[in-house]
């Protein structure tokens, strides 16, 4: 499934489920393949092992049983397949359509279009003058005026993006986006996360300005890294078990940080900007080394007591991580505006490295 972008001919975008949505159901059909392969051949070898009836019973058994649950996930994924929602967007409206049932939402009954937090797995949300949809209930969840459509991690790549310039300037809707608490989230500056100097981290991986207090950043990955106390960073379906992706609070991809498998005493972490493009390297999780990405020494992390100083090659202080805090696993990190872009870019990551390397410990 792929999102279908809009053009002259036809101004509008088709958004259904991506592949991730058939993961399970493909993954239990392979194991139940293999599972079966594996016992049938085992019946032909070692010799005389195996009597030719008992053979025929634990292939029929071990083998038709493997055959069922692989039928079983095949039909699973046809009804995902056959039950999902797709939906158009196009100067008319929204069409919604799951079976057999569909539902046109006009367009001036749509009063925005957007995403609901986490921001590592956003809800695709619209919302609408319900009394121009009464029966927007048959297809999608309705609660109030908002319909919820898909979670991000269902959808196919480049969604957000085309849904966005559908939405705006197709439908000629609002963007909307909202927190977890409910609170409508403005739209972050693109130079934000460069340009903030002194910057307050918690537990739950959010870079927030320490002047303002405003999020400027998420850390999401599937590496629940532990600080002190209970707080840590939420599991997300970001791609890759070692992969942590920093995201603006509109959730869009700012940085991704990949753990090579080695601990945290001579691992190193790369660093890819917001096009997937390699731009540096973070050696040793303890007292790290940065590196561009062409291995040129950009600075070096030592510790004095709770704080993590990094010091460029001119030896002048770049960054600092202030680690000394409450339980909820806050850090302070600072960095000097005389830094080279790259490094300051690259001590970013410095809050992560620091529990990664505790959590090895």
């Amino acid at each position: 499934m792929s999102v279908a972008p809009p053009s002259r001919s036809q101004p509008e975008v088709r958004v259904t489920l991506g592949r991730g949505a058939y993961r399970w159901p493909f993954r239990v059909f392979l194991a139940a393949l293999t599972a079966g392969l594996l016992v049938a051949l085992s019946t032909r070898t070692g010799g005389a092992a195996w009597a030719p009836g008992e053979a025929r019973r634990v292939v029929t058994i071990y083998g038709g049983g493997g055959a069922l649950i692989a039928l079983a996930a095949a039909g699973w994924a046809f009804v995902i397949f056959r039950s999902r929602l797709v939906v158009t967007i196009g100067e008319k409206g929204l069409v919604l359509r799951r079976a057999k049932n569909q539902v046109v939402v006009p367009a001036d009954a749509v009063h925005a279009v957007g995403i609901v937090w986490p921001v590592a797995d956003p809800v695709w949300t619209v919302w609408i003058d319900t009394e121009a949809a009464p029966d927007a209930g048959a297809v999608a969840k309705v609660d109030g005026d908002a319909i919820t459509l898909h979670r991000d991690r269902s959808l196919p790549s480049g969604w957000l993006a085309s849904v966005r310039t559908a939405a705006t300037e197709t439908l000629g809707a609002a963007w909307r986006v909202l927190d977890d608490t409910g609170e409508e989230v403005e739209e972050p500056r693109p130079d934000a996360l460069p340009k903030t100097d002194r910057l307050v981290v918690d537990g739950a991986g959010r870079y927030r300005d320490q002047g303002g207090g405003a999020v400027v950043a998420v850390a999401c990955g599937r590496l629940a890294t532990r600080g002190p106390g209970p707080a840590r960073f939420r599991r997300t379906p970001d791609r890759g078990r070692r992969t942590i992706v920093l995201r603006d609070p509109h959730a869009g991809r700012l940085l991704a940080f990949k753990k090579s498998s080695r601990l945290a005493g001579g691992g190193r972490m790369r660093v890819f900007d917001a096009d997937g493009r390699h731009i540096g390297t973070i050696s040793r999780l303890r007292e790290p080394a940065f590196h561009a990405a062409g291995g040129t020494l950009l600075g070096t992390t030592r510790r004095h007591g709770d704080r993590h100083v990094v010091t460029g090659v001119d030896g002048r202080e770049s960054a600092s991580l202030r680690t000394k805090g409450g339980d909820d696993g806050r850090m302070w990190l600072e960095r000097s505006r005389s830094a080279p872009d790259l490094l300051r870019t690259l001590t970013l990551a410095l809050p992560m490295v620091v529990r990664l390397a505790r959590r090895s410990s």
